[in-house]
């Protein structure tokens, strides 16, 4: 029960992280915007079953004047059964103009600090079990995430590579799950901006999540704004058989609300309802 679960978390991530919070999931896009933005989000599943995963992400980054320097803090905690990991990692992050800062190639590499650990209150078992007691008792882990991206106009493409201890070292820990963790991502996506109609922008994009031990995963998603900003519509299609889909609206350009539902993956649909999610946004 509590590895499927586990699993299931990982394969429905964060939907913020395609358009509102990309730095979620790639470094290389701390501080792309001038100042201050804070974000704030909770997912969970909709259901009273004991053990559902839920995730909670708040993330801070800076943008320099000269747009060339971003800096970024991420605090992740993520819950599912009897698992928890937390995580908070420091991100730097460089923006290498091109074309007369038409285009720019963005490089970003956090490192911080990641726990495992059990809730032996939701143990339905033996507590004396070595596996268990080997995993309660191990420590934080020193980790990190690389990421890079092209920007030029309405085109982005990037890649990141998130814990890349787990990457690099195939079994750093005989008693640390080793499967259903995210091992590379990558995406591109295309802008189209029109400031004088109703609609102001659309943005499709593609992704492909590498998942350890399972097949690769593509996601189809279009970000729609409408009204100078104020309404936002998000749908992501899942080869899971999932859809995330989203909406939210923009105070005075500065706080942003946004509600996602992703109803659940093809293997999990006869056991539990889909996931909610709610994230906040502030821009200094």
């Amino acid at each position: 029960m509590t590895t499927s679960i586990s699993a299931h978390s990982q394969l429905n991530p964060m939907g913020s992280l395609y358009y509102q919070n990309q730095y979620l999931a790639n470094p290389a896009f701390a501080g792309v915007a001038t100042g201050w933005e804070l974000n704030a989000g909770y997912k969970g599943q909709w259901s009273n079953t004991e053990g559902a995963p839920k995730m909670q992400a708040v993330t801070a980054t800076y943008g320099s004047e000269s747009n060339k320097v971003g800096l970024g803090l991420n605090f992740y905690n993520e819950k599912a059964g009897l698992i928890q990991q937390t995580s908070f990692k420091a991100t730097y992050a460089y923006h290498l103009p091109l074309n007369g800062e038409s285009s720019y190639l963005d490089f970003g590499l956090s490192a911080g600090l990641t726990n495992e650990s059990l809730d032996m209150a939701m143990l339905n078992g033996n507590s004396g079990d070595v596996v268990l007691s080997n995993f309660r008792d191990r420590k934080a882990y020193f980790d990190g995430d690389f990421g890079l991206a092209f920007r030029s106009r309405g085109l982005t493409v990037q890649a990141a590579l998130p814990n890349m201890k787990r990457f690099f070292d195939s079994d750093p820990d005989p008693d640390r799950p080793s499967v259903d963790q995210p091992q590379y991502y990558a995406a591109a996506s295309y802008k189209l901006i029109n400031d004088n109609a109703a609609i102001n922008s659309l943005e499709p994009k593609v992704a492909y999540r590498s998942i350890k031990n399972y097949n690769g995963i593509i996601d189809l998603g279009l970000n729609a704004m409408f009204f100078t900003d104020k309404l936002t519509l998000t749908g992501v299609y899942h080869t899971t058989k999932s859809i995330t889909a989203g909406i939210g609206t923009t105070y005075q350009k500065k706080l942003s609300i946004i509600v996602f539902y992703t109803t659940n993956t093809a293997a999990m649909q006869n056991y539990s309802n889909g996931e909610f999610e709610a994230g906040l946004k502030y821009s200094f």
